[in-house]
């Protein structure tokens, strides 16, 4: 029979002890969690980079010049102040857009550290290698991938909303980071309707995990950098406590 799974008290914090605890007690967890780590950082970097300088470069700043005048003035400071806010809340989004898009890409990755956690507890049947599925599945990350940067761009006209833009943003940023630590997991389970189950009782699960990354997706530099590494304890941490309180 399916041992029932409970999780209470559940948060980012104790999503990411579990996490450095997973790293800790499963032989061979860390290293494969170090080398997915170094691939998303490669890609997270190389995207945020590219999309902070085409967009400042080639349409904020010269929106603004246009609009408030590139030369010293009241106006020019005004349009100054406004280039930066709207700067850094479209640096927040591109630094979502390209986290979301890294682990995307590193599905497959998140999966084996998954896979690898849930051997740690039980038994589980290993899946048989098909090169047909292989190319579904790569297809289908590629996929997910792109829609991923696609939702997130709406952010930054939800962004520019007086007062309420920002709290908007980070709750939906909240969501949509916690979301990919919880899918990862409901993505291993073999049993689907276990996994419909459970992402209906945790539907608001991503919330309650998510919003230490969305926090350092609006730290410029610092944050950005620990982002990508939050993103995978996330990963990790969110399916070790599932598998211990089912053992439990």
């Amino acid at each position: 029979m399916r041992k029932k799974v409970k999780l209470q008290k559940i948060n980012a914090i104790t999503v990411f002890r579990a996490g450095h605890q997973a790293l800790t007690e499963i032989d061979g967890l860390r290293s494969m969690a170090v080398r997915g780590m170094f691939i998303n950082y490669l890609i997270f970097f190389a995207a945020s980079l590219a999309l902070n300088g085409l967009i400042y470069f080639h349409l904020i700043r010269p929106f603004i010049n246009w609009l408030f005048g590139g030369e010293d003035g009241f106006w020019a400071s005004v349009g100054t102040i406004i280039l930066w806010s709207i700067q850094l809340t479209v640096a927040a989004v591109i630094a979502m857009i390209s986290s979301r898009f890294s682990v995307e890409l590193l599905i497959l990755w998140h999966q084996n550290l998954v896979q690898r956690i849930i051997k740690h507890f039980r038994e589980i049947e290993e899946p048989i290698f098909s090169f047909k599925a292989c190319l579904d599945e790569i297809k289908h990350i590629l996929k997910e991938a792109l829609k991923a940067c696609l939702f997130p761009v709406l952010l930054i006209f939800v962004g520019l909303i007086p007062v309420i833009g920002l709290p908007i943003v980070f709750l939906l940023e909240s969501h949509l980071m916690g979301r990919q630590g919880v899918m990862v997991y409901f993505e291993s389970i073999s049993n689907p309707e276990e996994a419909a189950e459970l992402q209906k009782k945790w539907r608001w699960m991503p919330i309650r995990i998510g919003w230490l990354p969305a926090i350092l997706a609006f730290i410029p530099f610092i944050g950005w950098f620990f982002l990508p590494l939050s993103l995978t304890y996330e990963v990790i941490g969110f399916a070790f406590l599932v598998e211990k309180s089912r053992n439990s």
